[in-house]
């Protein structure tokens, strides 16, 4: 019998993970039939996990902000420890910002399996524009420029999103697990968007499943943003009432309005896409060979091309916003409300309603009652 291991997927963001999270999830019964055991706590991804481990909290830390207890780690390292399974593979890209204590934690309370950890890694350059939209589903005001000149004037530094380079640069990561688990527990996969199959490809070949057996799973979408939904959330964001909390926000806008968008409509032919400024692409490409450097000098597998980390191409130009925007755009927007969103409804909104509600239907019951008497 082969040495028992804990697979770790950790990021990095904006590499494919939705996707790859997406296929464990739904593929979990059939990881089974091969030795993989993917846990389910409830999501797809165990971000929760991450959280925990990192003490991060998730949302506006002054604003409803939410923290994972460390006993959520406590809880899934326990059945990790318990689990007779082959391999154990657990997935979040918010593994990637864990520090060396966190990545100690990890494998100091793992018993009596072997850890290592895989990343999926694109070109910086590559993941701006993306990252920028994943942090205005956040609540950031910032327009595009702004944000980019936050980010790369001082590498490292960011006033606007501080989390940024505790992702992004992506050999410091990698050298952080290698120092704890060894180089020769580390593998990074450079993402081919030439080659679709490639990223499946490789998870299949890693966890030594069939050729094809993990795939994309046709539920997923999460596309990107078109510049009306840009200009549109940017205003929302610096909008939104300072006095209502996380909660709201994450219920309404985050996974309400943008994510109908998103995930259920398709954008016209017609729509703009985000550029990006060609002094972006350029400082993207300098950190990229940087990150390139320092990735190849940690010793871990690398599956790949790494020479594509510091010569990527994008969309290039300097980003324009529209004015106006399709009415069709915003009622697509105002559709977005899916009855499965009550359950994140917090207990303190839920509660008086309901009384009330209640009341008002028992008084007219009764009033029914009464007149048929």
């Amino acid at each position: 019998m082969s040495e028992r291991r804990l697979v770790i997927h950790a990021g990095f963001h904006k590499s494919g993970t939705t996707a790859l999270q997406e296929a464990f999830d739904a593929q979990s019964d059939e990881l089974r039939d091969y030795g993989v055991v993917y846990p389910n706590i409830g999501r797809k991804a165990h971000h929760r996990i991450a959280w925990a481990l990192a003490d991060k909290t998730w949302g506006w830390g002054k604003r409803g902000g939410e923290k994972t207890p460390r006993r959520k780690w406590d809880e899934l390292a326990k059945s990790i420890n318990s689990s007779d399974a082959e391999t154990v593979l657990i997935s979040s890209e918010f593994f990637s910002e864990l520090s060396g204590d966190g990545i100690r934690t990890i494998f100091s309370e793992i018993k009596n399996r072997r850890v290592e950890v895989v990343f999926t890694v694109r070109p910086l350059v590559k993941l701006l524009g993306s990252s920028y939209q994943q942090y205005l589903k956040y609540g950031t005001k910032a327009d595009y420029t702004t944000w980019l000149h936050s980010v790369l004037d001082n590498p490292g530094e960011s006033k606007i999103n501080p989390t940024f380079w505790k992702r992004h640069f992506h050999g410091q990561v990698v050298a952080r697990w290698a120092d704890v688990l060894g180089a020769n527990n580390v593998t990074v996969i450079v993402v081919d968007e030439s080659q679709p199959e490639f990223l499946f490809d490789s998870i299949n070949d890693y966890l030594a499943l069939p050729k094809g057996f993990l795939k994309a799973q046709e539920t997923g979408s999460n596309r990107s943003l078109t510049m009306e939904e840009i200009a549109l959330l940017i205003e929302l964001n610096k909008r939104f009432p300072k006095d209502r909390e996380w909660n709201e926000y994450e219920i309404f806008i985050r996974d309400g309005y943008i994510r109908r968008l998103t995930d259920h409509v398709k954008p016209s032919l017609d729509s703009g896409k985000l550029p990006t400024p060609k002094w972006a692409i350029d400082k993207g490409n300098e950190i990229g060979a940087q990150n390139k450097r320092e990735l190849v000098a940690t010793g871990a597998k690398i599956v790949g091309d790494v020479d594509s980390l510091d010569s990527a191409q994008v969309l290039e130009g300097e980003p324009g916003y529209p004015q106006s925007i399709s009415i069709a755009v915003v009622a697509d927007a105002m559709l977005g409300f899916d009855k499965e969103i009550v359950k994140k409804f917090p207990l303190n909104w839920v509660q008086p309603n309901l009384l009330k509600r209640y009341r008002r239907k028992a008084i007219w019951i009764l009033k029914r009652v009464n007149k048929k008497l």
